[in-house]
């Protein structure tokens, strides 16, 4: 649904530049966010963080999970050994173990979401900066987005991502 918006969106905004202007005097790019965010200094800086965060909490994850091994493997052995109040102790720990071990890895799950929409919307927030800023020196009518905006076809030489990863990391090296 936000995707049809979009190019329903693009629709009207060329149709109406079309409408102001001849095609022919159209300077329209086309960047892709997703290429300049990897490709960036700050986007693989961002990665090599978020990727950091991620082994640290897989690290944190396989203890508890190798504790519940062992938890589940010790009740296996000693079953036939423990009274029944014992084994139904032990059971009951592992069930617990089990419930916080899940809770444990959603919550991870989530806080690394949070953490990569963080990292992603402060390097989009200065990519579009730096977009609008080229887009205003180049004298660009339209710069588009190459793969929300329901773009199917483009001449390559419109691909401005190359120019605007080195304009973001250039903003980038004075701070």
């Amino acid at each position: 649904m936000r995707r049809q918006g979009i190019m329903l969106l693009t629709i009207i905004l060329v149709g109406s530049l079309i409408g102001t202007a001849s095609a022919a005097d159209l300077k329209i790019g086309v960047v892709d966010l997703q290429k300049a965010m990897e490709l960036s200094e700050a986007g693989q800086k961002a990665k090599a963080l978020f990727q950091k965060k991620v082994d640290q909490v897989q690290l944190d994850l396989k203890t508890k999970q190798d504790e519940l091994a062992l938890l589940k493997e010790e009740i296996d052995r000693q079953s036939v050994l423990l009274s029944d109040e014992a084994r139904m102790e032990k059971q009951s720990s592992y069930q617990i173990g089990l419930k916080d071990f899940k809770r444990l890895y959603e919550d991870a799950q989530e806080e690394l979401r949070r953490e990569d929409a963080k990292l992603s919307e402060k390097i989009l927030k200065d990519l579009q900066a730096v977009i609008e800023e080229y887009g205003d020196k180049e004298k660009f009518d339209l710069i588009m987005e190459k793969t929300q905006s329901g773009l199917l076809h483009r001449n390559s030489s419109l691909d401005i991502t190359s120019k605007i990863i080195l304009l973001y990391d250039d903003s980038k090296k004075g701070k």
